[in-house]
């Protein structure tokens, strides 16, 4: 199944295509999109997590075609 991964800044993106989208096996969960963009515990105890524009915890299961974000609570732009 494909899910497209929105990283927080500092993690890695080498997992994903260029558009931040990834083959991942079916059953995957939020949680294990984080050990695909190796984002350390301490800073995923920091992130807000989001499929779909819906805020989640890590134990939320991805299915075909989620968009999965991961934010710090504050951020500037």
């Amino acid at each position: 199944m494909r899910v497209k991964i929105l990283p927080p800044h500092g993690c890695d993106r080498n997992a994903l295509d260029a558009r931040s989208w990834a083959e991942l096996p079916e059953g995957i969960r939020v949680r294990d999109a984080l050990r695909l963009i190796r984002c350390g515990p301490l800073k995923a105890k920091l992130l807000l997590m989001s499929v779909n524009g819906e805020r989640c915890t890590p134990e939320r299961e991805l299915h075909d075609g989620d968009v999965v974000g991961f934010f710090f609570p504050v951020s500037g732009g």
